[in-house]
C-alpha cells in the first residue's frame, strides 16, 4: 500500500505530500520502499526524510545498499531537479543530512562532483559546507595516544592532511583536535579528550566561506574541522582549499576596492555576471561620486575671478588633484592589505605605528614629486616663480594629505563597523578632488593675492 502511494506521488512530482507521507510512515517500510524503486528515485525519497528518521533508515540498510543509495545521490538527473527548485522551496524539503551519513557521501562520491552534491546534503550556497572534503582523520576522545600515532601511520591520507587529528565524542560530537606534535610528546597512555586544543578551529557548515578565510589568515590552520548544526564533524577544509579561499576573499575586496561594489547583491564577475548586474554595481558609485564632483566643480566655478587674472592656473588643477587621489588610494590598498593579513588590528597603537611609518615616506614623495611637476611647469610653460610656488606647495601638501587620509580611512572605517574595503579608489579620488582644490586655491590666495587686487 505504501509503495504503490509512493510510486504515485513520485509521478506526479508532489514532494511535499511525499515528505508528509514519509513522516508518518514506519521506518522498516520507508527502508522496504527504498529498496524497491530506481536509484534516483531512492536518492529523492531518502532526501525528503527528516533528518532523525533518514539516520534511522540508513542504519536500518545493509552496508551495500548504504553504497548504493549514497553513489545514487550524484545522479545529475537528480541534482538538476534540486538545483532547479527555489530556494525556500528547497529548503522547506530538504533537511541537513545525518553527519553520519554526509561522511558516507563525502567518502564515496568522485571529487569532481561533490561541490554540486553539496546542495543535497543540505548547505547554501557560498557555506564551508560546500567546500568541506573527507581528507581527515578523526579519532574517539578514548584513543590513547600511541594509538592515535599508530594510525597516523597507517592512514593511506597525504601528510599535509595528518597535522591535526579531530577528536570525537559520543555520536560524532566534535570536541576539538590534537597535533601530531602533541602526540608525539605525550605519555603513550594518554586519552586523546586529554590532550585536546582550547581552541576548536572549527566551523559551522552554514558559515559563511568567508569566515573560514578568515581563520585560515590569522592562524593558519593546517585544517579546519566542520560541523552541523548539532555540533557533529561532517567535514574538514584543509589548508589548499583554505587559501583558495583567501585568494577568492581577497579578490572580492578589492572588487569593493574598486568601485564595484553591487549593492544588495553578489560579487560581480565581468566574466560570468549578466551585464545587467555589471552595469548597477557599477552605475551606483558613479552616481554618488557625480554628486561629489558636481560640488567639487561648484568651488572651481566660484574661483572665476582668480583664474581670470592668471589663467595659467587652471592648467595645473588636473594633475594636482590627480596625484591626492592616487596616493590615498595607494596607502588605502596598503592598509586594508595589512589588515587582510592580520598584520595590524584595530589599534591606537597600529594606528600609530602605520602613521609613522608613512610620514616619512610621504614627506619623500611630496618632494620628489613637487619638484619635478615644477620643473616640467617651468620647461613646458614658462611660468614665473610665483605661479611655480603655489603648484610646487599645492603638489607637496596635496600628495601628503592623499596618503595621510589613505591611511586613516580604513581605520576609521573599521571602528565604525565598516569593511575598510569598501572605502573604494573612487571615493577616495573624490574626496582628493574637493581636497586637492581647497588646498591649491588656498595657497593661490595667500600668494597671489595682488592679483585679486588689481
Amino acid at each position: 500500500m505504501l509503495m504503490q502511494t509512493v510510486k504515485n506521488l513520485l509521478l506526479e512530482q508532489n514532494l511535499d505530500g511525499l515528505k508528509a507521507l514519509l513522516r508518518e510512515a514506519k521506518v522498516e517500510a520507508v527502508a522496504q520502499c527504498l529498496r524497491e524503486l530506481s536509484p534516483r528515485e531512492q536518492a529523492l525519497l531518502f532526501r525528503l526524510l527528516d533528518k532523525e528518521r533518514a539516520l534511522q533508515v540508513f542504519e536500518s540498510l545493509a552496508r551495500s545498499e548504504q553504497s548504493d543509495l549514497v553513489r545514487a545521490m550524484d545522479d545529475p538527473d537528480l541534482i538538476r531537479l534540486v538545483e532547479s527548485m527555489e530556494p525556500d522551496e528547497r529548503v522547506a524539503l530538504f533537511e541537513e543530512l545525518p553527519a553520519k551519513v554526509a561522511k558516507r557521501v563525502l567518502l564515496e562520491v568522485n571529487p569532481e562532483v561533490r561541490q554540486s552534491m553539496s546542495l543535497l546534503l543540505g548547505y547554501p550556497e557560498g557555506s564551508a559546507g560546500r567546500v568541506m572534503n573527507p581528507n581527515y582523520l578523526a579519532l574517539s576522545a578514548d584513543t590513547p595516544a600511541h594509538e592515535a600515532l599508530q594510525r597516523l601511520r597507517e592512514s593511506p591520507l597525504d601528510p599535509e592532511h595528518l597535522e591535526m587529528v579531530l577528536v570525537l565524542g559520543e555520536g560524532r560530537q566534535y570536541l576539538g583536535y590534537v597535533t601530531a606534535t602533541q602526540l608525539l610528546k605525550a605519555p603513550p597512555g594518554a586519552p586523546l579528550r586529554m590532550l585536546v586544543s582550547d581552541a576548536p578551529a572549527a566551523v559551522s557548515a552554514y558559515d559563511n566561506q568567508d569566515k573560514v578565510a578568515e581563520m585560515f589568515l590569522r592562524r593558519q590552520y593546517p585544517l579546519i574541522a566542520v560541523v552541523d548544526m548539532e555540533g557533529r564533524l561532517v567535514g574538514a577544509i584543509d589548508a589548499e582549499r583554505g587559501l583558495e579561499l583567501v585568494e577568492e576573499s581577497e579578490a572580492q575586496r578589492l572588487t569593493v576596492f574598486g568601485g564595484t561594489v553591487a549593492v544588495g547583491g553578489p560579487d560581480v564577475d565581468i566574466v560570468q555576471s549578466p551585464l545587467a548586474r555589471v552595469f548597477k554595481a557599477r552605475i551606483f558609485w558613479l552616481i554618488v561620486l557625480t554628486f561629489f564632483g558636481v560640488v567639487t566643480s561648484t568651488f572651481v566655478a566660484e574661483q572665476e575671478e582668480l583664474l581670470s587674472r592668471a589663467i595659467v592656473l587652471a592648467a595645473f588643477i588636473a594633475p594636482i588633484i590627480d596625484m591626492g587621489g592616487n596616493t590615498g588610494s595607494q596607502s588605502a590598498t596598503l592598509v586594508i592589505r595589512a589588515m587582510a593579513l592580520g598584520q595590524v588590528r584595530l589599534r591606537l597603537r597600529d594606528f600609530l605605528f602605520i602613521l609613522k611609518r608613512d610620514v616619512p615616506v610621504a614627506l619623500a614623495m611630496g618632494i620628489a614629486i613637487s619638484v619635478l611637476e615644477v620643473v616640467l611647469a617651468y620647461f613646458s610653460k614658462g611660468v614665473g616663480s610665483d605661479v611655480l610656488l603655489v603648484v610646487g606647495l599645492a603638489m607637496l601638501t596635496v600628495t601628503i594629505v592623499g596618503s595621510l587620509i589613505g591611511v586613516g580611512l580604513p581605520f576609521a572605517a573599521r571602528r565604525l563597523g565598516f569593511d575598510p574595503a569598501t572605502l573604494s579608489g573612487p571615493v577616495i579620488t573624490s574626496v582628493m578632488d574637493l581636497a586637492g582644490v581647497m588646498i591649491y586655491f588656498g595657497y593661490a590666495y595667500w600668494f597671489l593675492s595682488d592679483l585679486i587686487k588689481q
